[in-house]
């Protein structure tokens, strides 16, 4: 193993107020935030810059350390800045991370861990309408104890077979393979089980998440195991699993 395993579960354009510079409403902005990576919003316009602004309100506000969009955005060879303010981008105003975007593959950016009511996507589009699947505005969740030697890693394969009455077998490909993950995890202390009975009770077994694996592979997946059971251990010790798939 090379890193501690990361989920990251809490996307904050759920529980904010989300404003965009246009949008085509039969693309609409909750498919920023809808966890569901195969549809599309779009813009209706050459706007530049493009802002995504997501304000959390007086209370609660996350904080936030990364930014995840998925593969189906058109912002290769566009200029883009993630910002911050406590007044809606009046006298505060800072960039948390700024960069041109060099192909159309998933984009993950991490940056200094801030607590801030607004956040803004700008994005130069002077000859682009904007389109992405999913704007995951997030805070990284490092295990403090990675799981057992004996994991599973690999692929599952999308795959119906259907055997004939003569014997035959027939092999009918339904869709791309998808990553699987299967983890054990002993002798884990309170503080992690507390961290990741958070994360459970947050999507409760139905929303989708980023898991970055233990070799710093990042993709969406769910929580196959739907349940999150924990078994205590010798001196208040605790014991899981989790078995994770790609969502494509």
């Amino acid at each position: 193993m090379t890193q501690l395993i990361k989920l990251c579960y809490r996307n904050i354009l759920e529980t904010s107020t989300v404003t965009v510079t246009t949008e085509d409403t039969s693309f609409p902005k909750y498919r920023l935030y809808n966890r569901d990576i195969g549809k599309l919003f779009k813009g209706t316009a050459f706007a530049s810059p493009f802002a995504i602004v997501a304000n959390q309100g007086a209370s609660p506000i996350y904080d936030v350390d990364r930014l995840i969009i998925p593969v189906g955005h058109n912002l290769n060879g566009l200029a883009c800045s993630l910002r911050y303010s406590t007044d809606n981008f009046g006298s505060d105003d800072h960039e948390a991370v700024g960069w041109t975007q060099g192909d159309a593959l998933l984009i993950d950016k991490e940056f200094t861990l801030a607590n801030k009511q607004y956040w803004k996507l700008n994005i130069t589009a002077p000859a682009t309408i904007i389109q992405m699947p999913e704007m995951f505005l997030t805070k990284s969740y490092a295990f403090e104890r990675n799981p057992n030697y004996g994991l599973k890693d690999g692929k599952t394969k999308n795959i119906e077979d259907l055997e004939t009455r003569s014997g035959s077998l027939r092999l009918v490909k339904s869709g791309e393979p998808r990553r699987y993950r299967s983890y054990q995890l002993t002798k884990i202390e309170s503080t992690q089980k507390t961290n990741l009975q958070t994360w459970d009770d947050h999507c409760e077994g139905i929303k989708s998440l980023y898991l970055e694996d233990h070799t710093g592979d990042l993709f969406f997946a769910w929580l196959v195991t739907k349940d999150l059971i924990f078994e205590m251990e010798k001196e208040n010790r605790w014991a899981t699993g989790m078995d994770f798939k790609e969502v494509l």
